[in-house]
């Protein structure tokens, strides 16, 4: 993976989460000696808006990860802003604003499910999608990427290097929306990924997030 300086993204994403009241969470855990990563969906329509001048400049919401912080001191910054989902994370919603979603690194779905290694590296592979295998540090701006600039670049999807799979059906999911929503080709492997393990119940419950009613 490749660690890049995106200068306009990072001014974007920063004007996004410190303009917003709930940047006081993110401040308490730097404060905490936290590690905070703006990872996936948001970071990647960042970079197709800033460099490729497409899409949508509000993001349906922020997942951001947490690394280096302790259960306890991780509900007692949130709880009393958002509410705990089942996975162990907190959703903090605001009139008008996208969401933010907030877990920590160790509780990652797909770590969790593989028991891969905890990295924030391992995080995105765990993601599956390259496009969406993208991270900010808060504390140095800086971009992990693992193959989310060439697929906006060439607005196509394929399968991160050394992806940590599990969770096929959300994934084939996940793939043939952003072709239906992005219009991002997607590659011959990953064509027959999906066609093996598109599951209709999960791509409705997938396409109800993207396309909320």
């Amino acid at each position: 993976m490749k660690q890049l300086q995106m200068n306009p993204v990072r001014d974007a994403v920063f004007t996004a989460l410190y303009s917003d009241p709930r940047a006081q969470a993110l401040n308490e855990f730097l404060r905490c000696g936290a590690e905070i990563y703006v990872v996936a969906g948001a970071l990647r329509d960042a970079i197709a808006m800033q460099y490729e001048g497409e899409g949508d400049c509000t993001p349906r919401d922020f997942d951001i990860v947490i690394g280096r912080l302790c259960r306890g001191d991780f509900d007692a910054v949130l709880q009393a802003l958002g509410r705990c989902n089942r996975h162990g994370g907190y959703l903090l919603p605001a009139e008008g604003a996208p969401n933010w979603d907030m877990w920590r690194l160790e509780e990652t779905i797909g770590l969790r499910k593989t028991g891969a290694p905890r990295s924030i590296e391992n995080v995105l592979r765990t993601f599956n999608l390259d496009c969406n295998a993208v991270a900010m540090d808060l504390r140095t701006g800086l971009v992990l990427d693992g193959g989310a600039v060439k697929a906006v670049r060439q607005r196509q999807v394929d399968f991160v290097h050394q992806a940590i799979r599990h969770s096929e059906e959300t994934f084939a999911a996940k793939a043939l929306l952003l072709n239906l929503r992005l219009k991002y080709a997607m590659s011959g492997e990953l064509r027959h990924f999906v066609k093996a393990h598109l599951h209709l119940p999960t791509l409705a419950y997938e396409a109800r997030k993207v396309f909320p009613i």
